[in-house]
């Protein structure tokens, strides 16, 4: 038994020290945080365009057409949509950079000496013949089983972090992103569109010759109703992915962070109230020990 314990620490040190280990971890933390920029990003990139859209519309009303109010109309859920999403990846990119932080800490130098002067403690306790107290024994296993957590719970926490992401948001994420991506080309194009009618108005010799004929070309061209029918399925569908969106990051940067938190936290307190008979320990090494060479 005591042979066994050993090599079981002995790997616990030997996992410490393991360098790919960790940079494999960052590694997966950096594509989660690249994730997270990427969707900021992108919800940025939507409320600009809408912004701009929607502070001009006086350009896309063209001759008395009533496509203003429409517009702004069908624009503004969405636009108050993609600001709560910002505000939620502004969130989640704050939480992916304290992870991060959490993350470089298990690394450094002073947390794996410590781990290994602290099983080496317990190793010198477990193969003593005879020990006068069994204070400092018990004192010593958790402290190891402290840092053995504050070495690998954020490693761990970053690997199943992502396997839930690969396992469950994976599909959704890239199909969300997909769509927003594309309602934002939809909407630059109607800003590019509105930019043209507005240059197209500063032509005042067109403008005052020819305005009935050249109405009825604009109006045929731009078919309004249709295109405002197209833009609300569009803002809805958009709608739903940014809830989508807003739904994976608060599950994968919020809650799963919090729960990591409460997991550590309930360890390290389990740890230290945890009853543990040294005597006992003690007379279980020795029993299996005698057993063995029986």
């Amino acid at each position: 038994m005591r042979i066994i314990l050993t090599l079981l620490f002995l790997a616990v040190l030997a996992l410490s020290l393991t360098l790919s280990l960790d940079e494999s971890a960052m590694n997966l933390h950096d594509e989660s945080f690249e994730r997270a920029m990427i969707a900021f990003g992108l919800a940025k990139g939507l409320n600009a365009i809408i912004s701009l859209i929607q502070g001009t519309q006086l350009s896309l009303t063209p001759v008395g057409v009533g496509m203003t109010f429409s517009v702004g109309e069908v624009l503004d859920p969405l636009n108050d949509m993609v600001e709560r999403f910002s505000w939620v990846m502004l969130g989640a990119t704050v939480s992916l950079g304290i992870q991060k932080i959490v993350l470089i800490l298990s690394t450094k130098l002073f947390l794996q000496v410590a781990l290994f002067l602290s099983v080496g403690t317990v190793l010198f306790f477990m193969w003593m013949k005879k020990l006068k107290t069994h204070g400092f024994f018990i004192l010593s296993i958790r402290i190891v089983l402290f840092l053995f957590i504050l070495r690998f719970g954020a490693i761990a926490f970053v690997y199943s972090s992502e396997l839930f992401y690969n396992s469950i948001l994976q599909t959704e994420f890239a199909t969300s992103s997909a769509v927003l991506e594309k309602t934002k080309d939809k909407l630059e194009e109607m800003q590019s569109k509105n930019n043209k009618i507005v240059e197209s108005k500063k032509d005042s010799a067109w403008y005052e010759l020819d305005v009935r004929t050249k109405y009825e070309e604009l109006k045929s061209q731009l078919n309004i109703q249709q295109q405002l029918k197209s833009l609300e399925e569009s803002m809805e569908s958009a709608s739903r992915k940014i809830i989508n969106l807003i739904t994976i990051f608060v599950v994968q940067s919020i809650l799963m962070p919090l729960l990591f938190l409460w997991l550590l936290f309930a360890s390290i307190r389990w740890i230290f109230r945890m009853e543990m008979d040294a005597e006992h320990i003690f007379r279980m090494l020795n029993k299996t020990q005698k057993s063995s060479r029986i």
